[in-house]
């Protein structure tokens, strides 16, 4: 291990190298040797042609992956989700790059497989979206069809369809460390999640490349605890202590440390409430299909302003399990650039092992948002308005997940039910053949994945079916008789008691 300057870290990165970097929002993000990267490109014109790696989107609109937006500076992105990155997005979307977009938990578990020698990861996630080799195999621009190699290849083993991520060597990994010791030993006790920093590290060292590692700290050799080592020295080759750890290593975007978000609650933890509002609608309408002990993924925008408000408020906030894909159980979810920690989590686990258990069938249940949806009841949430987005975790998610809520609203600025989705982030004939149960809810009315597409089966108080539904939808909706109101004070400031069912195991 040796101690550098940032520019002396930079210095390292050559010209067309493969770099994978770690982070989740701006949690885990290495800030300072990304501004590095950008100030070196633009005073030198180096590193240049990058192939840039990321897991889950890295940003908060303004810092983080927003450095990489620069021409010339990267030739192809490979991630999951841009969402909270305006000038990615529309450098992505501008052709300025080749963006390949595949799904977080595939990449997450990729970088494993990659340090391992394994010739990638094998999976059925991906299957019927966009991702899948048939379609797009995860080639979201021009430039990336035209040039990038395939990341994806469909399998055929015992007679059943798999994706196969393509392992690929890893010239350059960038993580971030709380503390780093004399020997190079890193911990990671202040950050708020357990990300891909160790993965990384081995994928990079074991492919013959350079580990990077920004430390918040430089502590004695022994301070950190054997048990406490996230990256053991082997792995990390360079250390870069930040130079402004307000600004470039902060714990998320809003804090620069609190322990609350690496602390359990002393006391019974409640989620905090919403006010009234159509958004909350939805939200209490979704929650009232749960089971009692569900493990539950919440997902950002409507889900994750209103569901555990609508928990909340019907005193039902311990009924179940509520986790975020970064690999966080329990606590007070966190919104907009905090999104994927909670205030006094009960657990936090590693990023691809959260991923494991989500895919292999762990989630009982999941609220997501969506874009568009169409009358076969697949989803776009990933291209939307010719912006590029990204799938983040849905896929992984959306695929795996026993039951499947999306979470819209009806009335929007842009049409959300239209009559074929711009892009394919979640397949309904794949979920049929996961034997899935979805649902579709909305302020007006709820609608469940039939074999023939979209079946509604319950409409708001007081509303019109023929005018205030079905006439605002692009497409024929078989209706199942007899149709269902909802509850009344779903729509009322407050809601009367009601339990969960129990777990149907």
């Amino acid at each position: 291990m040796r101690l550098v300057s940032v520019a002396e870290a930079v210095a390292s990165i050559r010209d067309s190298a493969t770099v994978a970097v770690d982070g989740f929002t701006m949690m885990g993000v290495a800030e300072a040797v990304y501004q590095g990267i950008e100030e070196s490109f633009r005073g030198r014109g180096h590193p240049r042609d990058l192939v840039v790696v990321h897991a889950a989107g890295q940003s908060n609109r303004r810092q983080g992956f927003e450095h990489f937006a620069q021409e010339g500076l990267v030739r192809r992105i490979v991630g999951s989700h841009w969402g909270l990155m305006p000038r990615m997005s529309a450098f992505l979307g501008a052709g300025l790059a080749e963006a390949v977009c595949l799904p977080q938990g595939q990449l997450s578990t990729l970088y494993r497989a990659i340090a391992a020698g394994r010739p990638g990861n094998l999976s059925r996630i991906g299957l019927g979206t966009f991702v899948d080799p048939r379609i797009q195999g995860g080639k979201v621009n021009e430039p990336a069809r035209q040039h990038a190699p395939d990341y994806v290849e469909l399998i055929t083993l015992r007679g059943d369809d798999f994706l196969l991520y393509r392992s690929f060597p890893v010239d350059v990994g960038i993580i971030r460390a709380t503390a780093v010791d004399e020997d190079g030993n890193a911990s990671q006790e202040e950050e708020a999640v357990t990300l891909d920093a160790l993965a990384i590290a081995e994928s990079a060292h074991n492919s013959g490349g350079v580990v990077i590692c920004q430390a918040k700290r430089l502590v004695k050799r022994g301070e950190i605890a054997p048990r406490q080592v996230a990256v053991p020295a082997a792995m990390i080759d360079l250390v870069v202590h930040t130079p402004d750890p307000q600004t470039q290593h902060r714990q998320t975007d809003r804090t620069l440390f609190d322990p609350v978000f690496v602390s359990a609650a002393p006391d019974h933890l409640d989620l905090p409430r919403a006010e009234f509002s159509a958004r909350l609608t939805i939200g209490r309408r979704a929650v009232r299909f749960l089971h009692r002990d569900d493990v539950v993924n919440i997902g950002t925008g409507i889900p994750g302003d209103t569901i555990g408000p609508a928990l909340a408020e019907a005193g039902l906030a311990g009924a179940v399990t509520l986790t975020i894909e970064s690999g966080v159980y329990g606590g007070v979810p966190q919104g907009g650039v905090d999104f994927g920690i909670t205030a006094h989590p009960s657990a936090i686990i590693p990023h691809a092992a959260q991923f494991d258990f989500y895919n292999g069938g762990g989630l009982d249940a999941t609220f997501m948002g969506a874009g568009q949806v169409d009358r076969e009841g697949n989803v776009n949430v990933s291209l939307l308005g010719g912006r590029v987005i990204g799938a983040g975790g849905f896929i992984d998610i959306t695929q795996s997940a026993r039951m499947v809520c999306f979470c819209l609203a009806f009335e929007g600025r842009n049409p959300k039910f239209v009559e074929r989705v711009d892009h394919l982030t979640f397949s309904a004939a794949q979920a049929r053949r996961n034997k899935q149960d979805v649902i579709y809810v909305t302020e007006r009315a709820v609608f469940h994945l039939a074999d023939s597409g979209l079946e509604l089966v319950e409409v708001a108080p007081g509303v019109d079916v023929r005018k205030d539904v079905l006439g605002q939808i692009p497409f024929p909706v078989q209706v199942k008789e007899p149709l269902v109101t909802m509850a009344p004070d779903i729509f009322q400031q407050s809601v009367a008691p009601f339990e969960l069912q129990p777990a149907a195991r």
